[in-house]
């Protein structure tokens, strides 16, 4: 296996619907990749202290992970942000590439939860035709390429049987396998 670099990066352009609303976007990239909670709100007060009682607005989010900029909008941030945000800080970089090809899966109504990814993970398959080398491994590792005579294994289309199983009890993202159940 490959191992691809990644760095998580999390910032939010943060502005006030009070400037928004006098046709101002005016705010600020902030950094939340090391900060908590109370550490960006801290932030984000002091940034538009010119306002009496600021309504934040978070007009944008700059991170490559789909689930952790689904989780923001331009009036709030999930509760559960902060915790998957470190979490994700944890994972190995082999791990975060993992989760990121995890997130399209997500993205289709998947369980969110950090840890299934991980219980979802099958292989990584690094090949042009992710179908007929899938389907090769899977033959071969489940031992069911051996119950046919040796003379007929010729002509077993392995990208056919890969076809299948990634239609059905598996989901291939960038080289990255996941079962479905």
């Amino acid at each position: 296996m490959t191992t691809k670099t990644t760095t998580l990066e999390v910032k939010i352009y943060c502005g006030t619907y009070a400037k928004y609303n006098d046709s101002s976007i005016a705010g600020q990239w902030i950094d939340v990749t090391d900060l908590d909670k109370q550490e960006f709100y801290d932030e984000c007060i002091k940034l538009h202290s010119d306002e009496e009682d600021p309504e934040f607005m978070f007009q944008d989010t700059d991170t490559e992970s789909k689930v952790l900029r689904d989780m923001i909008s331009e009036s709030g941030i999930d509760a559960e942000f902060w915790d998957l945000k470190e979490e994700m800080k944890e994972l190995s970089e082999n791990s975060l590439m993992m989760l990121e090809a995890f997130e399209v899966y997500v993205a289709s109504g998947y369980d969110a939860n950090i840890n299934a990814f991980e219980d979802a993970f099958f292989c990584y398959i690094e090949e042009y035709n992710i179908e007929e080398a899938f389907g090769e491994y899977y033959a071969n590792m489940t031992g069911e390429i051996s119950e046919i005579p040796k003379h007929l294994q010729y002509y077993f289309d392995y990208e056919a049987y890969g076809k299948d199983l990634l239609s059905d009890a598996f989901f291939e993202q960038d080289g990255y396998i996941f079962t479905r159940n």
